[in-house]
């Protein structure tokens, strides 16, 4: 693997096998580019336009990607644990089975984000709109969901296990392949609107302590 650690080095427009390390790309110009099996460490992309970047099978641990152009871009396969991406415009973004435990989305512009087969335990996504969208496969296990719009979208296979739901809307969004997690009065509310199967309602039934015969 190819180390890369001084920006005269970084002269192409495609990247494949390199170790990015301690560089900064802060307010640069990367639009378009590509980079396979990468590595990022100790690297900021604070406020770089990284419109329809694809970065496939790449590692960037605690990335700064705060305020960063990130409309179109796709990540695939890549673990971007702990990364920030707080204020970054990730509108029509695909994160395709990744890794963003812990990530931050804090007020993110995030219309039409994709994150489809991804991990997002522990995760900051709230106020996002997912209104209608199609969710499958995603790990929202302890996630912060507050506030989020979820009105009309459908769960394929996703988890929500002990995620933060206050203020988050369900109404219409279709639960019956979703992991709820322990169903209770308390977190059943949380799913107003929404339509669950039979199972998840004789789930939260006994969760109230009442017997199903």
């Amino acid at each position: 693997m190819q180390i890369i650690s001084d920006l005269k080095d970084f002269n192409a427009t495609e990247f494949a096998a390199c170790d990015f390390r301690a560089l900064s790309f802060d307010g640069m110009d990367l639009s378009h580019m590509r980079f396979e099996d990468c590595r990022f460490q100790d690297c900021s992309f604070t406020s770089a336009l990284l419109e329809e970047c694809s970065f496939t099978k790449c590692k960037a641990l605690k990335t700064d990607f705060r305020y960063a152009r990130m409309s179109e871009a796709r990540f695939e396969t890549c673990n971007l644990s702990l990364s920030n991406f707080s204020g970054a415009d990730v509108s029509g973004a695909v994160f395709h089975d990744c890794k963003l435990t812990g990530a931050d989305f804090k007020e993110a512009r995030a219309l039409g984000v994709v994150f489809n087969g991804s991990l997002l335990s522990g995760a900051d996504l709230r106020q996002m709109n997912f209104r209608k969208c199609q969710l499958e496969q995603i790990d929202f296990t302890g996630a912060d969901l507050a506030g989020c719009d979820f009105r009309e979208a459908s769960f394929d296979s996703c988890r929500l296990n002990d995620a933060h739901l206050a203020t988050a809307r369900f109404d219409g969004a279709d639960l019956r392949l979703a992991d709820l997690g322990p169903l209770s009065f308390a977190t059943a509310t949380c799913f107003k609107g929404a339509i669950i199967s039979k199972s998840q309602a004789t789930e939260l039934l006994h969760g109230l302590g009442v017997t199903v015969l």
